[in-house]
């Protein structure tokens, strides 16, 4: 279980993001598209990201995790490069790839994995992304992700949505839910800048049973990050 990636830059043009920048963030439960990686409990996390003009980018970004029962896997540091473009005032794209490693245990790197991604951005507040990795959480198999996202100012405060098919190649491997390679998420969530904060309260929900994995049960996930432009 993982989480997709976190570098969809608040759905705006790359070029308001030239130089380097940081943000720490403290989450009440660290969810890859509604499952939780940390066993219900709080995460820490940190990220550093450069992007040029031309509209190159690449960053770094990690997170403590806990897969539960005796895996001592604590840690998800990962690393992307990709490249944003608008086409026009409407329309752009996003694509790159990213590599998720784990650390904490003397197995834990086997479930280091790559990821390649696709992302369309419409109007400058919706995106529609395809994830894909050859070889799932080091496993012998792919996995997709289909993710749909919308944004919009609500006075001082931001209202987002998105909506999310996640699906294994092969459910002899990997499955989300019983005899099921594949489940659906959603969420809704609200944000607010607060002297230099970003605070948010995220509903999220997906459908797997909670008898198979109740790590993916209904939630509210609160976070406070703070950015940093450093260059």
């Amino acid at each position: 279980m993982k989480k997709h990636m976190l570098l969809v830059f608040a759905v705006a043009p790359m070029a308001a993001f030239a130089g380097v920048t940081a943000d720490l963030e403290v989450v009440s439960d660290y969810r890859f598209n509604g499952v939780s990686q940390t066993d219900k409990g709080p995460a820490l996390q940190g990220a550093l990201d450069y992007s040029h003009d031309s509209g190159i980018y690449a960053g770094t970004w990690a997170s403590n995790v806990d897969f539960g029962g005796k895996d001592d896997t604590n840690l998800e540091w990962d690393y992307y490069l990709g490249y944003y473009r608008d086409i026009n005032p409407a329309f752009g794209f996003d694509l790159g790839y990213a590599q998720y490693t784990y650390h904490g245990a003397s197995y834990s790197d086997d479930y280091d994995y790559g990821e390649y991604y696709v992302g369309l951005y419409f109007n400058a507040n919706t995106t529609l992304y395809w994830y894909h990795a050859p070889e799932y959480f080091g496993l012998d198999t792919d996995h997709n992700i289909f993710k749909l996202t919308h944004s919009m100012p609500l006075g001082d405060y931001t209202l987002a949505f998105a909506a999310a098919h996640s699906v294994s190649g092969d459910k002899d491997i990997w499955t989300w839910d019983k005899n099921e390679a594949s489940y659906q998420y959603a969420e809704a969530a609200i944000s607010r800048m607060f002297h230099g904060f970003d605070i948010k309260a995220t509903v999220m929900t997906t459908t797997i049973d909670d008898d198979f994995n109740d790590n993916g049960n209904s939630t509210v996930v609160l976070s406070v990050k703070r950015s940093f432009k450093l260059m």
